[in-house]
C-alpha cells in the first residue's frame, strides 16, 4: 500500500493512515459492497479520504461494469415505522 497523502484530516486535523476497509458504495441508485478498498482513515475521528481513481473504480463496480465475486442479502427497514413499533 502506498500512502495516499500526509496532509492532516480536513475534519479534525488528526493524522491520516492508509487502511483497507469495507465500503458500501452507491452510484446512481446502484449499491455495491466492496472489500479491501484502500482508503485514508483519520486516526482521531475516523473520517475517510478516497483517492479519485478509487472512487471511479467503485462507480464502475456499482454500475456492474466490473464483475462481482458474490452476492449478499440484507434487510431493508423504514426508520419511522421501526420507531413507531418501539413505542
Amino acid at each position: 500500500m502506498t500512502d495516499m497523502k500526509s496532509d492532516p484530516c480536513e475534519n479534525c486535523g488528526g493524522p491520516i493512515k492508509q487502511r483497507k476497509v469495507r465500503v458500501d458504495h452507491r452510484c446512481k441508485g446502484a449499491l455495491v459492497v466492496v472489500e479491501k478498498v484502500p482508503v485514508g482513515v483519520c486516526l482521531r475521528c475516523g473520517e475517510r479520504s478516497f483517492d479519485a481513481a478509487v472512487l471511479r473504480r467503485l462507480d464502475l463496480m456499482a454500475r456492474g461494469k466490473v464483475g462481482s465475486v458474490g452476492h449478499i442479502s440484507v434487510p431493508v427497514a423504514d426508520y419511522s415505522r421501526a420507531i413507531a413499533a418501539c413505542k
